[in-house]
């Protein structure tokens, strides 16, 4: 396909030095035949993650609308199963602590746990994942010390394995404390954008994908999360991520290369990839969620009405705050 002749591409920019990684990603486009809501309880029941998530971007066109507003006549949505942490920042002892958990390594998972004793095992020898994943974890060790204080940026866990659905990983987790002037979001803007999602070095990367890929990335490889108060932040790759927009699904996925990837087995990589939100979408518009939209709609006729309620009591208590009264008489 495509993406395997961009891979024998991208080899001319390794042997000259301009490449060390990339990664270079491929898009799927199918009728959106299911609703956003129901892919998105199908992905939690079939690929649990630590990043998921359901956007509502623009919901469906009213007629007042705005004009900027219109053309997604079926509303536009993001829902994910992400794998990957981006950058998480939380204080500890009174320091901001910087923490990432970069993915690279890849493989599919057998059919039962003895089979997939075997993937990790072979997952585990090659040399090849070995290189990627000491690759991307050394230039998020750069990215961290530009900001950590000197000393503290250090891999506390390398090589660990996560499974998912159809896939197997290779994870680094590294960590770093950030020095005095530095917040957040300079850790946030430092790792911009994940070396797992662009290749290095970075510049290099990004130029080569930009020029390359066939369609523009728009929302993958982004990042989802939240900013607290106290000054934490919490965020996610946007991976494994389904768009929704003017009733078509787009998935998309990415496959790191280096001077001896063999341009078919990553291109089966990124197929693979794709494959459990695809197929989440597949499941979702035949009704067949493995009975999370059934559950649902029975719960829902399960409702009684008239019953809400009787034989419970509800304490609310007025701390000095501007909606308990209003809240107390939805309740009565």
């Amino acid at each position: 396909g495509g993406n395997a002749a961009l891979t024998e591409r991208s080899k001319e920019e390794f042997a000259c030095g301009n490449l060390f990684e990339v990664v270079l990603s491929q898009q799927w486009s199918v009728p959106a035949e299911a609703r956003p809501s129901a892919v998105f309880r199908t992905l939690r029941r079939r690929n649990p993650s630590p990043y998921g998530f359901l956007m509502n971007l623009r919901g469906e066109d009213a007629e007042d609308a705005p004009a900027w507003a219109k053309g997604y006549g079926k509303g536009e949505y993001l829902v994910g199963a992400s794998p990957e942490m981006f950058v998480r920042v939380e204080r500890v002892d009174g320091s901001m602590r910087v923490e990432t958990c970069p993915i690279s390594g890849t493989i599919q998972r057998g059919e039962n746990a003895l089979e997939d004793a075997v993937q990790v095992r072979t997952l585990l020898a090659s040399k090849k994942d070995e290189s990627e994943l000491t690759m991307c974890t050394d230039v998020d060790r750069n990215d961290k010390s530009r900001i950590c204080e000197p000393g503290s940026v250090a891999v506390i866990g390398r090589r660990q394995i996560e499974m998912y659905s159809k896939l197997i990983h290779t994870v680094d987790h590294v960590e770093g404390y950030l020095r005095k002037g530095f917040d957040a979001l300079d850790a946030f803007l430092c790792h911009t954008w994940a070396v797992t999602v662009t290749g290095a070095p970075k510049p290099w990367a990004a130029r080569f994908i930009e020029k390359h890929e066939r369609s523009a990335r728009a929302w993958y490889g982004g990042a989802v999360g939240h900013v607290a108060f106290d000054g934490s932040l919490n965020t996610g790759l946007t991976l494994r991520t389904i768009h929704f927009a003017d009733g078509v699904a787009s998935v998309r996925a990415g496959a790191t290369l280096l001077y001896d990837s063999d341009p078919v087995a990553e291109e089966a990589e990124t197929e693979l990839k794709a494959s459990a939100m695809l197929q989440a979408l597949a499941v979702s518009a035949s009704g067949d969620g493995d009975g999370v939209e059934t559950e649902a709609a029975e719960s829902v006729d399960a409702f009684d009405a008239a019953a809400a309620g009787v034989g419970k009591r509800v304490l609310l208590v007025d701390h000095e705050d501007s909606f308990v009264h209003t809240l107390a008489n939805y309740l009565r």
